[in-house]
């Protein structure tokens, strides 16, 4: 039974019949794996075979590689003997399903190179017919037919007897499919809830959907349809009970909230409106889609028996043989070539495509070929794959170690990508997930050109070169369609062309393969495709093809081989040409040869003879291989030159996609609306590669993870898995003392610097060899614009070359680092590599002194104030505490250093998430009292940042001893902190107390103090975190507005923006907006209240204030409402209010709250607006904040009118 069952009324349309009209076999994997025939359950044996079936049923009517079938069965500890005992298995499972075939027909599970498939009608399989009709359901409810859609959802849900595969939980593919119909399955109920819901059939939906919903809490749209249902009932706490549960679920798990859908229902819901509605189809963000009506590949050519059009349309055309086109998925042929039935771009795939893309690392099964092979026309190309071949995807990393038939079990990528939660999808990434073929177009062009002259019998060869992964294998993918294209076409005479044939072949590095094996699949092919042809084409040359195919060796009454093995060679070699040419007379021929790179040198010589023999012939050529490969094996470079160097040759050089595509690539996964930063850093540490594009999307478990602010984050710190175990294998490759200094290149940075390497490298770490060989390998780039700058060919090679050290040789190589640069400048190291040498001597911590590393971060952390760079202080000064820690505690300069860092530290918080924060206070709190440990005198800076922070707090009576000791020290010493600490301090608290005329005399006071200090050179903005001219200005212009001095308020904004304009701290000008932005929303001025918070906004965010970013955001959200920017304008100062209150900033909260009611008030939303003025009054009430009700305030007139005088008054009396 399924685990939660749906109930469907009777159906007044009926749906499809449960079961296909005479089909003698039923195999059901929607529960336990089962095979039905004449009404009883074949027996399909032990765990292990049935688990083969299963991997067979993923992919009905698509070839399974041997070698993958043993993968999946056994993992990595197969059986001695693997292949014998699959063949054991397949023949028992054919004994068994031999009843369904019959005693006449072919057996349904066949051989066919280079492994198995399973040949059955899909309807035959209950998970596609449950996939079908789940897609017809939908498609019917965007047609706005509920009822149809329900019946049709109803059948489909019937078919549900329990989780799917769940007998094969040690099987990785099998597993993903479960998962993947389990996804499948709950669009369907949240679809036929939708239906129901249409229909007025709130009872049944309710109980359908409560269980469904507790256990799939992110199901937002599931959830979404229950509260609709519940509402409806009258049960509107229970719908809000739900609503909560998936929020605090969404919070806790993914760190998001709710999206703007289901916040709309719950909206809907308080307001009691009538006929609250659910999510439509349409709305909701992620749609797990069925994957249309068949998981298999259809044969090419061949039309559907419901396609008459097509078939008519197929007979007019030239006549083409059928054949298999590499991993062309059902669904694409079905939906006429536009990807699954029923589903969006970038929505699941079928688990054949699901499991081959993360077999083969990245890349994707496209559903949308171009031209009529999309449409299934019988005109097509024949494209065919050698006998070894394994039928490729459209992949981006078609070339990669990870790829083909000797792809390793470790360069599966996603194994380290986050999986989704308590089975809950949204918007799946996977490495295959459909990518967009994008930034080849003129590439394809010049390919297509180049192939296409084989039509009209110009023998032409054109080379695709690049390194792994950047495309090769998809830009011929992309070119099949276009000769199909061309063959469907007429010649420049006006002739149809006869028939274009593609044959694919690619080279394997593998122990075993024999040689020729390149050419071997092109001639067994062309012996199963054109039989007769074939055999009269060799017919001819007797045992010369011996060498290709063992069947033509010399036998009873057959000549013996040539002694003379030189020249028997090339005669073998003249024979394959003759037959290849013979034959493209008849139909012309396009080869594309893959992976070139791992060629055996008697296949090149071969592929010389024939580009030479092919001009004036209907015989092209496309190959492809890894270009650092090419350059470092000289007679593959040789050949390759003089294959393509005549005058029907086109060479092409893949590099990396431009930062255009991969934005295409990634609008593909996720939509539009990802930030331009999480592209940017995608397209930076792939180079362009898409391989490695895709796996680093891998990463992030879903599509609304790229718009989370910590996806840069992720794709910034993490090493994908597909990408780490291809890069291992090319490492392999090279030489341990190439690679020891590759693993120094590497902690020396991103750019090489040759001349730190020589001067850091050991005598037994040859760097000019070492270098030469990576470059060769395409690991290192060489510099353009610098003759000796190099860099890594992208960011994953260095970090995954650091990745594979050891702690201890990590700190090694960074010490190492670290002593070279200071001993090229032996007397002081510049300031432009300060933060480079502190960099590898924090990294270097356990294998260099902590007295030599600390003076490096603390010299870092100046010059990183210096340069305004606030969170580069935090992380020297984090770091350098934590280097104190270690130091012995009962050294007295410990305690001292301790002191002088903890300040440092609250002083920096204090600046960029504002005195409020707990941990700045915390620290200053420290620094001053190891003062009384180290007996140094009290510090007027501490003592003015812990006033500070309680003034920030909102705690204004605590914060007068501190401005007493101010005082008093002031009086003493007459120290300039001290003098303006005491002053503004006491100004702000009479200020929120209302009592105007004494604060303007503490401020006034303070405004000419610190005018007077900074005529005498005094520069005190470090040591009172703002430039003190601008904080005194700052409440003496609030204090002269309040009290209708406006004049002189003027005068005072003009200063503030004045003094800030030019060469001032970020944090002075992001205060002196401020007052400006408040002072013109107080004065209605829209313009410069957005304009001052937006600019103000912007330039805290770009130094890392959060404090003065929330502050002038409320600001700017105050103009955008006012401008008619409603939902944007209060979004933001919700927002920024939130943020304030988590960071305990009270100090002018019940000020931006009046700001908030007017702006909801300007907005219609009274109501919204008069809860905000209650929490104003309520804050007023607590803090003695009196102020903020002053009658000049406008918030306040309009309180008074919302509220009445009688609760302001009762507010200020309290």
């Amino acid at each position: 039974m399924p685990p939660f069952p749906i109930r469907n009324p009777a159906p007044t349309n009926p749906a499809p019949a449960a079961e296909p009209d005479n089909a003698p076999l039923l195999l059901s994997v929607l529960g336990p794996l089962s095979a039905r025939h004449d009404g009883r359950d074949l027996p399909l044996g032990p765990p292990r075979r049935r688990a083969l079936l299963a991997l067979l049923l993923i992919r009905p009517g698509r070839v399974v590689p041997t070698e993958l079938l043993i993968e999946e069965l056994w993992g990595e500890e197969p059986p001695r003997q693997a292949v014998a005992t699959l063949q054991s298995h397949v023949s028992h499972l054919r004994r068994a399903l031999q009843p369904a075939s019959g005693p006449d027909r072919p057996s349904m599970l066949r051989h066919r190179a280079p492994g198995y498939v399973l040949e059955l009608p899909p309807e035959q399989i209950d998970g596609c017919r449950f996939e079908r009709l789940v897609a017809e359901g939908r498609r019917l409810l965007e047609r706005r037919d509920p009822l149809a859609a329900r019946d049709r959802l109803g059948a489909a849900l019937a078919l549900w007897r329990g989780s799917p595969y769940a007998e094969f939980d040690g099987h990785p593919p099998l597993c993903d499919e479960s998962s993947r119909l389990e996804h499948v399955r709950l669009a369907a109920v949240e679809a036929s809830a939708e239906a129901r819901l249409a229909l007025g059939a709130a009872q049944e939906v309710a109980a359908d959907l409560d269980r469904e919903a507790r256990r799939h809490p992110a199901r937002e749209r599931l959830v979404g349809h229950l509260m609709t249902a519940l509402s409806r009932l009258g049960r509107q706490a229970e719908a809000l009970e739900a609503y909560e549960r998936t929020r605090v679920h969404l919070d806790e798990e993914f760190g998001v909230g709710t999206a703007a859908e289901l916040r709309r229902v719950r909206t809907a819901i308080l307001r009691q409106e009538p006929g609250t509605c659910g999510p439509t189809a349409g709305s909701h963000t992620a749609r797990p889609e069925p994957a249309g009506p068949a998981l298999g590949a259809p044969v090419i050519g061949v039309a559907k028996a419901d396609d008459g059009e097509r078939t008519r349309r197929a007979e007019a055309r030239p006549p083409v043989r059928a054949a298999q086109e590499p991993a062309r998925p059902a669904a694409a042929e079905a939906s006429g070539g536009a990807g699954t039935a029923g589903a969006e771009p970038g929505g699941p795939f079928t688990a054949a495509r699901c499991h081959e893309a993360r077999r083969h690392g990245a890349g994707s099964v496209e559903g949308g070929a171009t031209g009529s092979a999309a449409a299934g026309g019988a005109g097509a190309p024949r494209v065919t794959a050698g006998p070894g071949h394994t039928c490729r995807p459209v992949t981006t990393a078609e070339d990669s170690p990870s790829s083909m038939a000797d792809s390793p079990e470790g360069a599966r990528p996603a194994r380290d990508a986050e999986a989704p939660k308590n089975g809950t999808i949204r918007e799946t990434l996977r490495p295959g997930a459909q990518s967009p073929f994008t930034g080849r177009s003129e590439e394809l062009q010049r390919l297509t050109a180049a192939a296409a002259s084989a039509l009209a019998g110009h023998g032409h060869v054109a080379g695709v070169l690049g390194p792994a992964g950047v495309g090769k294998t998809r830009l011929l993918l992309e070119l099949v369609p276009r000769l199909e294209a061309a063959c469907a076409g007429q010649d420049d005479a006006g002739r149809k062309c006869a028939g274009l044939e593609v044959i694919w072949s690619h080279c394997f590095l593998s122990e075993g393969v024999p040689p020729y094996w390149l050419w071997t699949q092109i001639l067994r092919r062309l012996s199963t495709t054109r039989p007769d042809a074939f055999r009269d084409a060799v017919k001819p040359f007797g045992t010369l093809l011996a060498p290709l195919m063992p069947e033509h060796a010399a036998g009873p009454g057959r000549p013996a081989p040539e002694p003379d093995w030189g020249q028997a060679r090339f005669l073998t070699h003249d024979a394959v040409c003759e037959v290849l040419l013979a034959l493209a007379t008849q139909h012309p021929l396009v080869l594309l040869m893959e992976d070139l790179h791992w060629a055996d040198t008697a296949s090149l010589d071969l592929l010389r003879l024939l580009s030479t023999r092919s001009q004036g012939h209907p015989l092209g050529i496309v190959l492809t291989a890894r270009e650092h490969e090419v350059g470092s094996d000289a007679t593959l470079r040789r050949i390759l030159a003089e294959v393509l160097r005549g005058p029907r040759t086109e060479t092409l050089r893949l590099g990396g996609l431009s930062r255009h595509a991969v934005a295409a690539i990634v609008a593909a996964q996720a939509g539009p609306g990802v930030d331009a930063k999480v592209v940017e850093v995608l397209h930076r540490r792939s180079e362009g590669n898409p391989y490695f594009v895709m796996q680093l999307l891998s990463l992030l478990a879903d599509a609304r993870s790229l718009r989370r602010p910590d996806a840069v984050g992720v794709l910034l710190t993490r090493i994908p898995t597909g990408a780490r175990e291809a890069l291992r294998q090319r490492f392999a490759a090279l030489p341990e003392t190439v690679l020891r200094v590759l693993r120094l290149c590497a902690v020396i940075g991103t750019e090489v610097d040759t001349d730190l390497l020589d001067c850091t490298a050991t005598e037994d770490e040859p760097v000019a060899e070492a270098l030469e060989s990576a470059i060769r390998a395409g690991l290192l780039g060489e510099d353009p614009h610098r003759p000796e700058g190099l860099h890594f060919a992208h960011a994953l090679v260095q970090e995954t070359l650091i990745d594979e050290l050891s702690r201890e040789d990590r700190q090694r190589l960074h010490a190492r680092v670290a002593e070279g640069l200071c001993a090229r400048r032996p007397r002081l190291v510049e300031d432009e590599e300060i933060e480079r040498v502190a960099h590898h001597a924090w990294q270097a911590k356990g294998a260099l002194p902590i007295a030599e590393t600390l003076p490096l971060l603390l010299r870092a952390a100046e010059q990183a104030e210096q340069q305004l760079a606030y969170e580069q202080v935090e992380t020297w000064l984090r770091r350098a505490v934590h280097l104190v820690g270690l130091l012995p505690p009962d050294d007295p300069s410990t305690a001292s250093l301790d002191r002088r860092l903890h300040i440092q530290l609250g002083q920096v918080l204090a600046t960029t998430r504002g005195y409020g924060h707990s941990e700045a206070e915390t620290a200053l709190a420290r620094g001053r009292a190891l003062s009384e440990v180290t007996h140094s005198p009290e510090d007027p800076s501490v003592l003015w940042a812990l006033c500070a922070s309680h003034l920030v707090t909102g705690r204004y009576d605590d914060s007068r001893p501190f401005s007493g000791l101010l005082r008093d020290l002031a009086e003493r010493s007459g120290q300039p902190v001290a003098v303006l600490g005491a002053a503004y301090a006491e100004g702000i608290v009479l200020h929120v107390r209302g009592q105007l005329p004494q604060a303007l005399t503490e401020l006034e006071h303070g405004v000419a103090m610190a005018d007077g200090y900074a005529r005498e050179g005094h520069s005190l903005a470090r040591t009172f975190q703002h430039d003190p001219r601008v904080s005194c200005r700052s409440y003496d212009t609030f204090t002269h507005w309040l009290m209708g001095d406006r004049k002189t308020a003027t005068t005072r904004r003009r200063e503030l923006l004045g003094l800030t304009e030019y060469d001032s701290r970020p944090s002075d000008r992001s205060f002196a907006l401020y007052v400006d932005a408040v002072v013109a929303a107080w004065e209605g001025d829209v313009r410069t209240a957005h304009s001052s918070g937006a600019e103000g906004a912007r330039l805290a965010d770009e130094h890392g204030l959060l404090y003065w970013k929330a502050m002038l955001a409320t600001l700017e959200g105050w103009g955008l409402t006012h401008s008619g920017r409603v939902d944007d304008g209060l979004t933001l100062m919700n927002s920024s209010l939130a943020e304030l209150r988590n960071s305990r900033t009270h100090l002018r909260r019940p000020l931006h709250l009046g700001l908030l009611g007017q702006a909801q008030h300007r907005a219609g939303r009274t109501e919204d607006a008069k809860t905000t003025f209650h929490a104003l009054l309520a804050a007023v009430a607590q803090r003695g904040e009196h102020v903020y009700l002053h009658p000049e305030l406008p918030a306040t007139r309009l309180l008074h009118d919302l509220l009445g005088r009688g609760a302001a008054e009762a507010a200020a009396a309290g």
